[in-house]
């Protein structure tokens, strides 16, 4: 892999840890057990939200509607969820002026019924084996976030000792490591959907031809290389499947997004645009609601906005 195609991804992956994904999902409907027989759910898109205090000001402004039963808002995403009482609620324009009125514009885009929700629950229940999250569709594995944090881990005891996630900071970072998983994941899953929905591919030679030149510019032999994977690790297999996926993504953001960039910052801000477009059109959902309650949880503590 040549060294614009890795500079292009260390680009991008720095401006997605930014750009923390987070989105809610339809695990928190879970909570609710199947007595509420008139649970429903409204997602809006907000803007202009970017810590906790918009959070803050978002509830405050719907704490006077009765029927609301619980207000999930999502600073990475810019989507705000909320579980109502149709019975109770039954004007939702009122909540996205509400919204609006308070400073962060909003806009309605999809309703769920009772029927929806009871679909959900049961979706998620049975997916929450094997996968931990879908993006739009395409769902994240569970084999692949065990062995991204397992791989995580082993350098943090590396790095520290093999007892220190056992400790109360460690046990902390254990948890905030599962979030920088998870949101690489499914960041990663956003890229993909929009590369898929291009129609744009690798030839398989070109990934062949790339990784030949990667183990040959590494001063190891194939033996050898393999070794170092799984040294890491990560299991080999898995490291060429990982390898082919961030080719893909590089040659996709070099050919098709920063084509006309002619500087760094060009990149940085053309890439930031084009996947903050992207991210906004993306639903996900959480199926681990263990992950989900840890990812909102750190969302949550976002420094304080400025004044408006």
């Amino acid at each position: 892999m040549d060294k614009r195609a890795f500079f292009t991804y260390r680009i991008a992956a720095l401006l997605m840890a930014a750009l923390l994904i987070l989105a809610t999902g339809a695990a928190l409907a879970a909570k609710f057990t199947n007595t509420d027989a008139n649970l429903s759910k409204v997602v809006l898109n907000v803007s202009n939200m970017s810590c906790s205090g918009c959070i803050s000001t978002i509830k405050g402004a719907l704490a006077g509607y009765s029927g609301i039963k619980d207000i999930l808002v999502d600073v990475g995403s810019g989507k705000a969820e909320i579980y109502y009482d149709r019975k109770k609620l039954k004007d939702l324009t009122g909540i996205e002026k509400a919204i609006t009125d308070s400073g962060y514009p909003a806009k309605i885009t999809k309703t769920y019924t009772p029927e929806d929700l009871r679909k959900e629950r049961g979706m998620v229940a049975s997916k929450a084996e094997y996968y931990i999250a879908s993006v739009s569709g395409y769902d994240i594995s569970r084999a692949d976030f065990e062995m991204e944090l397992n791989a995580a881990r082993q350098r943090i005891r590396k790095a520290y000792g093999d007892g220190i996630l056992e400790t109360a900071q460690g046990r902390e970072l254990a948890n905030r490591l599962k979030t920088q998983v998870a949101s690489r994941l499914i960041e990663e899953g956003i890229l993909l959907q929009e590369i898929k929905k291009s129609g744009y591919e690798l030839n398989e030679d070109i990934v062949n031809s790339e990784l030949e030149k990667y183990i040959k510019n590494s001063g190891k032999n194939g033996n050898e290389f393999q070794q170092s994977i799984k040294d890491k690790g990560y299991d080999y297999g898995y490291f060429k499947k990982k390898f082919e996926t961030r080719l893909l993504i590089n040659r996709y953001l070099d050919e098709k997004v920063l084509a006309g960039a002619s500087t760094q910052y060009d990149k940085r801000r053309m890439f930031a645009s084009w996947f903050k477009n992207s991210k906004l059109l993306t639903e996900v959902v959480y199926y681990d609601k263990d992950l989900e309650k840890i990812a909102l949880n750190s969302n949550a503590s976002g420094s304080c906005c400025a004044a408006k």
